[in-house]
């Protein structure tokens, strides 16, 4: 038996600019300003785009040490996209966090469109979660439509905050003992 944790392979998508910044702060809980550390890697043509973070889940009594390479899926993905069909690009992935910006026009059919495009690709509904940065400003509506867009979804929704770290461990956390919970079957 090998001592090696099972690796899976999770996207990262939607805002951009939030998907890296919780990348960075799961992985660095002393970083203070998240938003400025992805707002300059955002600014290169070829970004820093993947993380590895390993977890311990427990599920039915098993405890389980996994490897999550956590990827980001961004505009510098089409240069991937014109070697892969999308099916392959899509069929690595384990799981999906997205990344929702209240302030987009049209956030509802662009998360379903993606959650459709991921399933039709893989042939298969993949754990998914949704996260929120709590600690911008907020219009008014925009928790609740969030809410409802989730609901619509059928998705969890987390409202994490990057200024503190509240919530990240957590969503985390629930995905990947979401993907434990699918290979365990």
């Amino acid at each position: 038996m090998s001592s090696r944790p099972d690796t899976y392979r999770v996207i990262v998508a939607g805002d951009e600019e939030l998907g890296y910044s919780y990348c960075a702060k799961l992985l660095d809980k002393r970083l203070t300003d998240p938003r400025q550390v992805a707002k300059e890697s955002l600014e290169k043509t070829w970004p820093d785009d993947e993380w590895t973070k390993h977890i311990t889940v427990s599920n039915q009594g098993v405890i389980t040490t996994m490897e999550i390479d956590l990827e980001l899926h961004g505009p510098w993905v089409w240069e991937l996209y014109s070697t892969l069909e999308p099916r392959d690009y899509f069929r690595r992935f384990a799981g999906l966090i997205l990344c929702a910006d209240p302030d987009r026009e049209n956030l509802p059919s662009e998360l379903s469109n993606f959650i459709e495009s991921m399933n039709i690709h893989t042939g298969d509904q993949i754990p998914t979660i949704l996260i929120v940065d709590r600690s911008r400003r907020w219009k008014k509506g925009q928790i609740d439509s969030l809410r409802e867009i989730a609901e619509n979804l059928s998705l969890p929704i987390f409202f994490i905050r990057l200024d503190t770290g509240e919530n990240i461990d957590e969503s985390f956390k629930s995905l990947a003992s979401d993907i434990s919970e699918v290979n365990l079957k």
